[in-house]
């Protein structure tokens, strides 16, 4: 039972934690996006990311280095607590967020590696200037400009793209999936995924949504730092792809950044940004994405720190295993 509890009390946790911060982020998001106007879409898209995946990594944290140690130092073996029915359904529930967010992402990438496969059986290998990674042109119903994969990107272009667009559009509807390589999008989306299925319970999804269409906005803006032109060059091969796209037809792939999508409504909101930022000057350095890499992983790396420090503190882990006592009473 003592092992049993231990591992109860893990998956529990880590259930409850994760729901409790992903509810606080979702309102706090809530409350800022009003206040966003003036952001870039890079800028918004990265706060959602960290909103969005820092409730389960602070909640790993918790429970890896704070409740393990307590639990292990301060439980005995013997103490005549039990696993009770509620704590039982609630540990149940979240192992098996565990496995189907796992299942999801292997299923993920099974089905992308195959399509990915079935795609380069009917494309061929083309050289694009200014272009380094491996890039084909093939045909497909759909419309498809796309980047797939995350650790060896390749991007996929239709050969009805080759026919709609001159080279100037492009060349822009190039640099706009350099925005999402440059970015790690797909990286990036595969891990809110499995943030998402860990919840279990649906929260968080205007979160997800709210991400998807700012990185497709700050991979637009990627694109129109280069120019005035390339701005309005995108813009036209947003127009000229939308017309193209067939009624009900979309892209099979399930993992991948398209410049365009069977949902056409929120193209029209991104030609007008484009034709926007046509008249402005975008600031490079608000396209730092090695910055904000760093940022993030010194924030994680401070968090793990600082979690540590408490986990060798003896008072605040006999503190701890006091209230890991009144959680399992209060499920009892």
């Amino acid at each position: 039972m003592y092992f049993l509890l231990g591992i109860s009390l893990m998956f529990a946790l880590l259930l409850v934690l994760n729901l409790l911060i992903s509810a606080a982020a979702t309102v706090l998001w809530r409350v800022l996006a009003p206040n966003t106007e003036n952001w870039t879409a890079r800028r918004r898209a990265q706060t959602i990311f960290v909103l969005r995946i820092f409730p389960f990594v602070s909640a790993l944290i918790f429970v890896v280095i704070i409740l393990i140690p307590a639990y292990l130092l301060f439980e005995p073996h013997v103490s005549g607590e039990v696993v009770s029915l509620k704590l039982g359904l609630i540990a149940i529930a979240s192992s098996v967020g565990v496995i189907v967010a796992f299942y999801r992402v292997f299923g993920t990438w099974w089905k992308t590696r195959r399509l990915t496969s079935n795609w380069l059986k009917n494309a061929e290998p083309i050289e694009i200037s200014g272009v380094s990674v491996p890039t084909y042109r093939m045909r497909h119903p759909f419309p498809v400009i796309a980047v797939i994969g995350m650790f060896r990107p390749r991007i996929f272009i239709a050969q009805q793209i080759f026919d709609s667009l001159d080279n100037e559009e492009m060349q822009a509807a190039i640099a706009h999936e350099y925005g999402h390589l440059a970015a790690r999008d797909n990286f990036k989306r595969t891990l809110m995924r499995v943030c998402r299925d860990l919840l279990v319970f649906p929260f968080g999804r205007s979160l997800d949504r709210a991400w998807s269409e700012n990185v497709e906005s700050a991979a637009d803006e990627y694109a129109a730092q280069k120019g005035n032109l390339t701005a309005i060059s995108l813009a036209a091969a947003l127009v000229k792809i939308a017309r193209i796209v067939p009624h009900g037809t979309k892209p099979a792939m399930p993992s991948g950044a398209f410049l365009i999508t069977d949902q056409t409504d929120f193209v029209t909101s991104r030609i007008r940004r484009l034709l926007q930022l046509a008249e402005t000057k975008l600031n490079p350095a608000g396209y730092n994405f090695l910055g904000f890499g760093l940022t993030f992983w010194i924030s994680i790396i401070a968090i793990a720190v600082t979690s540590v420090l408490f986990a060798t503190n003896q008072n605040f882990l006999e503190q701890t295993h006091s209230a890991l006592e009144d959680f399992v009473t209060f499920l009892s």
